[in-house]
């Protein structure tokens, strides 16, 4: 009698658990509050109407299109959360919520990024400038010193082929990334066919018409015919 009371206490005990657990996991996915829904909604509508841009539920094909930064996504499709697409100053643009994880392998944090994809006016060799503060670009290559100790104090740079790359930063793109207000705490990818742009936090509060701004004008005042092409 006294063992069959012990069992069911113990079962009663992980029962309570599991909804213990569960309803954990509901209180912190916010999705599953209706009302939560509801402001998101009303907020992404604006946002639409601001830009121009449009909801999209559709893949957008954002690993392929940036290559450098949808490898970070570790294959995980589930981790693009929000697409947007539509036009900026006549360039089609693809706005994008991911989540990756941060290269501390210890604690496996991840954290949530906006992301501008513009198309890269020349076809090229990668190349990777991120804030030298922000760890989640650490989780492929190292990074490499430009020889500027203003740039290198507060980016890093990560590259396919070292003749193209110091050619485009050689270009004026340092201190353009330097002197533009814009690029605080941005990275910027030159990947193969498309540009990009990255900052930490969800789409509904990143600057996604700064964003898309810094990379056109980027795309617009690097001397692509001068380049090396491989």
């Amino acid at each position: 009698m006294a063992g069959g009371l012990v069992l069911l206490l113990v079962i009663v005990a992980i029962l309570g658990a599991g909804v213990a657990v569960g309803l954990s996991r509901r209180k912190r996915n916010p999705f599953t509050n209706q009302q939560f829904v509801n402001q998101w909604e009303q907020q992404m509508r604006a946002l639409e109407a601001s830009l121009g841009w449009r909801f999209v539920a559709e893949d957008q094909g954002f690993q392929e299109r940036v290559p450098q930064i949808g490898r970070m996504l570790e294959a995980d499709r589930s981790r693009v959360k929000f697409q947007l697409v539509g036009h900026w100053r006549g360039a089609p643009v693809l706005a994008v919520e991911v989540v990756f994880r941060t290269d501390n392998v210890v604690t496996s944090e991840y954290r949530t990024y906006a992301v501008v994809v513009v198309p890269r006016p020349m076809p090229g060799p990668w190349v990777l400038i991120s804030p030298r503060n922000d760890s989640v670009w650490g989780l492929f290559e190292q990074f490499v010193e430009t020889g500027d100790p203003v740039f290198d104090g507060r980016y890093e740079v990560r590259r396919r082929n070292p003749a193209f790359a110091s050619a485009l930063l050689g270009s004026g793109l340092t201190q353009a990334l330097l002197q533009d207000p814009r690029a605080n705490g941005v990275a910027i990818a030159f990947d193969e066919h498309n540009l990009a742009a990255a900052v930490p936090g969800p789409l509904l509060q990143a600057p996604l018409a700064h964003l898309a701004d810094l990379v056109l004008d980027l795309a617009g005042r690097v001397p692509w015919q001068a380049l090396p092409r491989g």
